[in-house]
């Protein structure tokens, strides 16, 4: 069921750094997610950096320097 056919390439920017990602999935599945299934449930061959793009359309560096204790890590 899950990622069969991942020949669907989504590009997606970064709303932080603007860095573009490519991100391969299976067309079936992201229809799931556009429909209202959750990314992890739809997709849950992606990675958690990964879904977190497709969630919040924020990159795991930028994810980590906005969750870090370090106050100048987003400086």
């Amino acid at each position: 069921m899950n990622g069969q056919k991942k020949s669907k390439l989504i590009l997606i920017q970064c709303a932080r750094c603007r860095r573009w990602q490519v991100v391969r999935v299976d067309p079936d599945d992201l229809e799931r997610h556009e429909n209202g299934m959750c990314i992890q449930d739809a997709c849950p061959y992606l990675s958690p950096d990964l879904r977190e793009l497709f969630i919040s359309q924020t990159c795991g560096d930028c994810w980590s320097r906005l969750c870090s204790s370090d106050p100048l890590a987003y400086s």
